[in-house]
């Protein structure tokens, strides 16, 4: 059987978690919603990706030997790259689609999954197999002809905080799948300095390969922290926290994800929070997760309030956003990519992408394009990586889909 993993109508509204990668590397819990996918699938299958067309080169480049948006001859299986699957839901999929063939599963007018025999395949080629990056929605389901099924038990991400909202849960589950019954894993390569606690009492810990725990740390979990990263000392870690690859981290952490390459090796707070690659927040950088009156936290999504159904809602990041000392986020924040936040006082809770947003003043202009891509060129580099081609055209089509402003 041949598996499509598939970008919806709605992955708009995942901005900016998404700008630049498929909407399946988006992290909840310890993996991304495509290893998710991969790891778990029952049997041997072949992958392939449908995308916006702006990160179609992109992908090829990250999922080497990978069809992107070129469907192959035969049956397929098509899941949706924002829903959080797992080996038995992933089960329950296959086994469905081998009883009802060409026929889709949705709920609440979000396509889960959908199957088309090799007839069905051929047709829907004309729409996959383009340059116009089109997005799937149910007028695709409804063109094809398929029946619909309905359900309502699948976890689906609709906005960036609900990758927090179920952060917790996914944690503890990918930590069972990796540790089995042991509560603790430090890496036999990683170095971890006196008077460090690990605190397994709520969750388990994962240290990872070549990380250094300096001395002081306090690590309770479900915590995940991945390879050569290195956690300064008074490192205070809450979990559940998820800690990528290549990660440099200081200060108090509670209930967030960061993906590789992220900096935070100074004092302040980040809670319930999610930052993107490349990430650096300055000395002092804290966000507010608690509203004072305690009610649940709204985001403004394309112009519409949205109820994240969520007490505790931090910030969120976009990758290689950088923020000045003592920066200020607010509860619900929504940093967009490759902006710089600097000055006193908080600063708004949307935060377009490519801006100089200076709250002292309340003024954000425009990052010049040329001065964000050497920016983030020298930064990659600093990490030993080459930022390719493919990554500069995608981040310069990012950059042409911002909104207007005064330029910088």
């Amino acid at each position: 059987m041949n598996i499509c993993i598939f970008e919806d109508f709605f992955i708009t509204r995942l901005a900016p978690v998404n700008l630049l990668r498929h909407t399946s590397k988006i992290i909840c819990g310890e993996s991304t919603l495509y290893e998710k996918i991969t790891e778990n699938i029952p049997g041997k299958h072949k992958v392939m990706l449908h995308s916006r067309n702006y990160i179609a080169a992109y992908c090829r480049e990250k999922f080497p030997g990978t069809a992107v948006n070129e469907l192959y001859d035969g049956a397929f299986i098509f899941l949706n790259a924002r829903v959080v699957f797992n080996d038995r839901k992933l089960k329950d999929i296959f086994k469905h689609f081998r009883k009802k063939n060409n026929d889709a599963l949705v709920q609440d007018n979000t396509i889960i999954a959908f199957h088309t025999t090799e007839d069905k395949t051929k047709l829907y080629k004309e729409v996959i197999n383009n340059t116009d990056g089109n997005l799937v929605s149910l007028a695709d389901i409804d063109w094809l002809g398929l029946t619909r099924t309905e359900t309502s038990s699948y976890t689906v991400i609709n906005y960036p905080s609900d990758l927090i909202l179920h952060h917790e849960k996914e944690l503890k589950h990918d930590l069972e799948q990796m540790m089995g019954k042991k509560k603790l894993h430090v890496s036999s390569k990683s170095k971890v300095g006196k008077n460090v606690v690990f605190d397994t009492s709520e969750g388990r810990i994962y240290v990872g390969k070549n990380t250094v725990i300096e001395p002081f740390t306090y690590i309770k979990g479900p915590v995940y922290v991945g390879e050569n990263c290195a956690l300064r000392s008074g490192t205070q870690l809450y979990g559940p926290v998820r800690i990528g690859n290549k990660c440099k981290v200081s200060g108090e952490i509670t209930s967030s994800i960061l993906h590789w390459y992220v900096n935070k090796q100074h004092y302040g707070f980040l809670g319930h929070s999610y930052l993107c690659e490349w990430v650096n927040l300055g000395a002092g950088t804290t966000t507010s997760n608690l509203k004072n009156n305690y009610s649940m936290i709204e985001l403004n999504i394309e112009g519409e309030k949205v109820n994240t159904d969520s007490m505790f809602l931090g910030s969120i990041i976009g990758d290689h956003t950088k923020t000045g000392i003592c920066t200020m986020l607010n509860t619900g924040s929504l940093v967009g990519v490759s902006s710089n936040l600097y000055g006193s006082g908080y600063h708004n809770k949307q935060v377009p992408s490519f801006s100089w947003a200076d709250s002292s003043a309340g003024e954000s202009k425009v990052y010049d394009i040329e001065k964000a891509l050497n920016t983030a060129k020298v930064s990659m580099k600093r990490r030993n990586v080459e930022m390719s081609e493919a990554y500069e055209a995608m981040f310069r089509e990012a950059f042409e889909q911002k909104d207007e402003s005064p330029k910088l």
